[in-house]
Order: C-alpha cells, then structure tokens, then sequence
C-alpha cells in the first residue's frame, strides 16, 4: 500500500521533522529528549516540529485496522501484517484533518508477505472512537493498527513537567514566587498548604504566596498526578530591648544605647552604624532632641525595627520644701535666693515662708507672713522687696511687704477690693497695677472683678484705676515692651462662661480699651512674653472656675504692632493650670498641668512645640516655676496625681 506523505502527517508528522516536507499543524511524533529518555515534539503552524518535551506520549488516533494484531510500517505502506489483506488501509482521514477521504491501495499475500496491487477494494473506513488505543512510544507512534478505530494524534499525555519555588526561604512577611510547566491539563490546583483551601490554577504558569510558617504546596492535575514544593519560612529577627540611658540630656550632653536582639545583624542611624546585642554604643553629643532607629535584619530580607528618643532638657531633683504647699507664690530676689510664700497646706491657708538658695540646694524657713493666703500675687519691686496682695483666707485687703535684709514681713496700705485669683504687674513707673480677680459680692456669692487698683511703692499705698472693659478672672496679664499692659481671656463672671476678649492697659492714661479677640475662649492659660515681643498663650480650659471644660492643646501668638491673635503650633500635650518660663535660650518651658510628667519646649523661630525630659513628679496645678539666676528653672509644690499636697521640688536644665 503506498500512503502519500501529507497523509501520515496527519498521523505521525512524516519523517519526524526531517523531511523536507512539511507536516500538519498539531500532529506529534516520539523524539529523543536525552539519550536515555523519549519525548514528544508538536507541529506548530508553520509545518514545523517544535522542541521536545520531555516525559510525555503521544496518543494514536491511527485508524489502520489489519484484522489481526500485526503492526503497520508508516514508511512501507502496503506492507502486510501477518494478518492477511489489508482491510482498513485508511481511515475517513476527513474526521480529523478536514480533507477528503482519501482511498487506501488495496493488495493481498499471505502470512508476512507484501500485498499486491490489486489484492482488494479501496475502503472508506469510519473511525471507531469506542476503540482507541495508545501505542507505546516508538519511532512511528501513530501507525499502530486499532481494529475500532482511533483518537485524534494531536492530544498530549498529561504530565506535570516542572513545580518549583524561588526563593525557597523566606522570612515572615516576604514573597515566594511558585513555578510550574504541564501538559495536557483540563483540571489544575493548587493547595494553599497541608492540604487544605484548593485554589484553582488552570491556565496560570505561577503565583506568588506569603506565608507565615514553613509551608509545602501541592499542585494537582486532572485529579491524579500531583508535585510538591516547600516555601521554608524562617522568623523575622527579635528585638527584646532598644533604650538610651540617660533619657534626656543637657545640650551637648551623650547617652548610651543598648540594645538586646537575636535572629540578625544590628544597626543604628545617626551615624553610628553596626551594634552588638548586649553591648552599649555612645550617641555622641546630642543638640537636639534625636530619635535613634535600630534594624535587626537577616539574610532572607526579613527585619525589625525599635526607637528611642533622647531628649535634651533634664528635670533632677532638688530639696524639699519644709511644708508642703500649693497655691503659693514663689519670686526670685535680688540675691539669687527664691521666696516661697504662703499657699494652701495640708488643711488651711499658710502663713509661713521659706528660702530656696541655689547653690547649696536646699530651703530653709524665713519670717511669716501676717496673715495666712493662697491664690494671692507675689511682685518683686524696684526696691527689691516683695509685695504681697489679695488671697484666700484674708481679713479684709490686707497687703504686705517682704524684706530680704531682714526676712520679715510687714503690712502696707491695704487694697481698694479684697480680691483674689487677679493678676499684679510690675510697670515701667514703678507702680504696680492690680487687675480682676474674684470677690464676695453683698450677697455672699463670688463673683468676678472688672475694678482694678495702682501700688504705689513710695506711698504704700494703694488707688483704684479704670475699670477693665470686661469682668474676668483666672486670666494673664503681661507687660509689653511699649509699656502697655495685656489683658488676655480668664473667666467672665461667676466662674461659669471663658471669655475670648482681650485688652490693654496704658500707664500714661490710666485706662483700658479692647484690642483683638483671641482665637478661642479660654482661662486659666498661661501668657509669656517672647524675645521678638510678642506674647506666647498657652493651653487653659473652656467653661469656667466652676465648670471646668476639657483642657486645651492650642496655642496662639499676639502681635503688638498689629493688636491681634494668631494661631501658632499646639503643645504636645494638652493643658490647663500649667507654668510657662522664659528661657534664656528664649524658648518657652511648658510644665505640668497634666496627669502626666511631661514638659515640653515652645520655639518661636519654629512656632512649634517639642517634648523635652520629663519632670521627676506629677504636678497638675497650683506648683510655681521660676527661672534662676543660673539659667535653671526651679519647678515647686503643687498637687500631685494623687490631689496630695507636695513638698518635693525639682530643677530644669536645658
């Protein structure tokens, strides 16, 4: 029998890719993938066998039948099989090529003999898809006589050729891309490991899985064969401790980090490079308040991270006071030394008073008051003794004067208004001007002062002035470079309503008039004069003496020159009832007024506010802050957390 060339393409790609003649599209034939392993290779489009896959079989759809179960020589046609005539010599090749039926040379011969030329009819012969059946690779697949017909020679043995992952260790929260190559797939999946959430991935070559521990992944194809591959997951590095010892220093000042870690390599910014766990590392100078990051990483690109925060601004401990006391006054004289006056101790209203002397660290008592006050005002004069005026606990508007020289106290003229929880300023004349402030009204309620009074230091004695525009108490009041005096917020009447309204005094007129309104409502705020002339205020509360609002993270700048409020930075923390001191670095030290011992620093350069060392104690109202001849801030008394009276003491450094 002779078959023509383009026919056994359709079955075995004629020649096997070496003939010059071209084979079908999508017909197969064995090939050699290594010298010890057969493969499969596929006509592609263009009448040409691709490359061989290696692991794979063709299936024949051959539709030779020979009544027997000889084979059939592709290359020899014609050739009997031991069987007798060739019956079925081609099959209805239309089925699978879409050409016409093409007829088979008849022939006959006996047992093992070459048929003749005219031994039988051409034959049509249907294909009998009931009886397909797959030759075992050889170098002509697909001429395997099937008595029942055949399958269509272009299909392809499923098999799972590759399955691998890259990386195969990951550390925890990385990547790992799987992998794979198959062939003849119609069913394809994947587990997401032990087995469990199948994941179809049919027509997808790879995906990229996270997990979290050592995971082995199974991929499956057509339900039967199935590879596996492991992604092994090693722990992110460990970071047991990361602190700076000390936590806060001066300007200049160094710490030492120390760092305990496992699982990797540790380093530290800000230029310090490689760390060893257990071991402490110098910062270096320190000017500014530096948070130092350490990186613990490993070798599969897995890493952890711990700050610390060195702070420059240190709080230490000084000596106690010899009574605990809040609502004192605390005034720095002449000689360095710091009066503490009055206040309210464990039970009542003090008279008693004490010395702080810096160098030396200590207080020690000094004469009593005459009476016993607290919420009074305490002013320094030109002469350089201190007038004491208005408080809680006194006897009508008693006043008195302290001398140093002596370290007694005598009385001095008394006040126009009893009064207390009002302001004292120190003018540029030498007079002091007293302003607002609580009272007794005639029907014994309490309620807040517009009046305000002169002390006249040469007189002893003292004259009332204008009136305020505005009742107020609980509010500042601070001396402008210009001379003039500002009037800014506090509580508006009977300690229920925060006002917003502020205003000036003139000591050349001796009057009040209204300048700009404040952003916002507020007493109990704190007002500090800055190097650039304008006035920092500071936290305070909504509300009033007696309804106290929530406390206030805002902060807000007054312009002289242009008699209005600006919104400045907001403090790291919110406030009311706190101390605010002048630096000599000219940046604000804000202190307590919170449940918490955190101080920060104002910066008017930079408008903001930034954290620096915390205090040795709580200190949430009624404790003074006074800044030293020596640049340090002396913090004194107050409540504690605990609403306590305190008697400890502590000093600022910048």
């Amino acid at each position: 029998m002779v078959l023509s060339c383009l026919s056994l393409a359709l079955f075995v790609g004629c020649g096997g890719g070496s003939s010059a003649a071209k084979c079908v599209a999508g017909a197969t034939e064995v090939c050699a993938c290594t010298a010890t392993q057969q493969g499969v290779q596929t006509c592609n489009s263009a009448g040409a066998f691709g490359t061989c896959v290696c692991g794979t079989t063709p299936t024949t759809d051959a539709g030779f039948g020979d009544g027997a179960a000889g084979q059939l020589d592709a290359i020899a046609p014609g050739v009997a099989d031991g069987g007798g005539a060739i019956s079925d010599a081609v099959a209805d090749l239309s089925t699978t090529a879409s050409m016409p039926d093409v007829p088979a040379v008849g022939g006959g011969g006996g047992s093992g003999g070459t048929g003749g030329a005219g031994g039988g009819p051409a034959v049509d012969a249907a294909m009998d898809a009931s009886a397909d059946a797959p030759v075992a690779p050889g170098p002509f697949p697909d001429a395997a006589a099937d008595a029942g017909g055949g399958e269509d020679a272009s299909s392809t043995t499923p098999a799972i050729l590759s399955f691998t992952a890259s990386p195969t260790t990951i550390s925890q929260g990385k990547s790992s891309t799987l992998s794979w190559t198959v062939t003849g797939a119609t069913m394809l999946s994947m587990d997401q490991g032990a087995g469990s959430n199948l994941v179809s991935v049919l027509g997808m070559t790879s995906r990229s899985v996270t997990p979290y521990q050592t995971t082995t992944y199974t991929l499956t194809l057509n339900g039967t064969a199935s590879a596996q591959v492991t992604v092994t997951v090693v722990p992110l590095p460990s970071i047991a401790s990361f602190a700076a010892s000390p936590t806060a220093v001066i300007s200049g000042g160094k710490a030492t980090l120390t760092a305990a870690f496992s699982g990797g390599t540790g380093t530290v910014d800000q230029g310090i490079g490689a760390v060893i766990s257990g071991s402490g590392t110098s910062t270096g100078p320190i000017s500014a308040n530096t948070t130092y990051t350490l990186t613990v990483s490993n070798a599969f690109e897995g890493f952890t991270t711990a700050q610390v925060t060195v702070m420059v601004g240190v709080f230490t401990a000084t000596g106690s006071l010899t009574v605990a006391r809040r609502g004192h006054t605390a005034t720095l004289l002449g000689s360095g030394k710091v009066l503490i006056a009055g206040g309210n101790g464990s039970a009542n209203g003090l008279a008693s008073a004490e010395l702080y002397d810096p160098a030396s660290g200590t207080f020690s008592p000094t004469g009593s008051m005459t009476v016993a006050r607290w919420s009074h005002t305490a002013t320094l004069l030109n002469n350089g003794k201190v007038l004491m005026a208005g408080g809680w606990n006194v006897s009508g508007s008693l006043a008195e004067l302290y001398d140093p020289a002596s370290g007694t106290f005598s009385p001095t003229g008394s006040m126009t208004v009893a009064r207390w929880s009002h302001t004292a300023t120190l003018l540029n004349n030498g007079k002091v001007l007293i302003a607002g402030g609580e009272f007794y009204n005639s029907g014994g309620s309490v309620a807040s002062l517009a009046s305000a009074e002169l002390y006249d230091p040469t007189a002893g004695t003292f004259t009332a002035a204008s009136d305020m525009t505005l009742a107020r108490t609980d509010h500042t009041a601070t001396l402008l470079p210009s001379g003039m005096v500002l009037v800014a917020g506090g509580d508006g009447g009977n300690g229920e309503n925060a006002v917003a309204s502020a205003e000036l005094y003139d000591p050349t007129a001796g009057t009040f008039s209204a300048t700009g309104n404040m952003t916002m409502a507020r007493w109990s705020h704190t007002a500090t004069l800055l190097g650039n002339g304008k006035v920092l205020i500071a936290g305070g509360a909504g509300g009033g003496a007696n309804t106290i609002g929530p406390a206030y993270g805002t902060a807000e700048l007054y312009n002289p020159a242009a008699g209005r409020f600006t919104s400045t930075g907001s403090m790291t923390v919110a406030r009311n009832l706190q101390m605010a001191t002048l630096l000599s670095s000219e940046k604000v030290l804000i202190a307590g007024g919170a449940q918490t011992t955190s101080a920060e620093l104002y910066n008017p350069t930079a408008g903001t506010f930034t954290a620096t060392g915390s205090m040795v104690a709580e200190r949430l109202t009624g404790h003074t802050a006074t800044l030293l001849s020596g640049g340090k801030v002396l913090i004194v008394g107050g409540f504690g957390v605990d609403l306590s009276m305190l008697a400890s003491a502590e000093l600022y450094d910048e």
